[in-house]
């Protein structure tokens, strides 16, 4: 498989949010937002149809949906790189060409990640003006050596450190499970969103990016 933006950018959702079927073949992508999946299938030039996920959806309860396909070439190079069935647990450091790693990396955001924002007005009671912009991103994995691999990329193409910390799952039924979480605060978030949004017309989930624009450079 050749290297490509939208590949890195489809590889970042499988890390997060995909799936490797134990029969060698199958590829499967679980999402609430169909435009995603949409995403998803343009990147690697699918033609699949996107279905309602028979696992249900999540504890909010979103409807959640997916995407499944064939694709043995694909699904073998995925192995090669650090991708495997049942990975949620086990995955570690990926082979990703560093050319494309923000691509993944936004991809990775998209997947399973998110981007929170909101004014602090904890002070105000002293001054009205003290009024803060507070901008976080996380990255949530339940390996934690995934996110320390992805940490060091992070620090090594861009020079960001963030932080981990250890949080418990509450999202799925699989509730009291151990997640850990990679957050990038204000100023390390803003480097980080203009970094992977670098160019118009890159594939992304649209409502998150709706939530970096005001903190991108023009």
């Amino acid at each position: 498989m050749k290297w490509t933006s939208n590949l890195a950018y489809a590889v970042g959702l499988i890390t997060s949010d995909g799936c490797l079927s134990p029969d060698g073949r199958h590829i499967t992508l679980t999402s609430v937002d169909k435009q995603l999946l949409n995403t998803f299938k343009k990147c690697l030039n699918k033609n699949c149809k996107i279905s309602l996920n028979p696992k249900g959806g999540y504890t909010n309860k979103k409807m959640a949906y997916r995407v499944q396909f064939s694709d043995v070439k694909l699904y073998n190079w995925l192995l090669k790189i650090g991708i495997t069935p049942n990975k949620s647990l086990t995955i570690g450091p990926l082979k990703i060409n560093l050319k494309y790693f923000r691509d993944f990396l936004r991809g990775h955001l998209d997947g399973d990640g998110s981007i929170i924002h909101y004014k602090d007005k904890y002070l105000t009671h002293i001054k009205a003006s003290y009024v803060y912009d507070r901008l976080f991103i996380y990255f949530i994995s339940a390996s934690s050596e995934h996110l320390k691999w992805l940490r060091s990329q992070i620090t090594l193409t861009k020079g960001l450190r963030g932080s981990i910390s250890k949080t418990v799952d509450l999202r799925t039924n699989q509730k009291g499970s151990s997640m850990y979480k990679l957050k990038f605060s204000t100023k390390e978030a803003k480097q980080l969103l203009n970094w992977i949004y670098y160019k118009l017309n890159l594939p992304k989930l649209k409502r998150k990016f709706k939530i970096a624009e005001p903190y991108l450079v023009k």
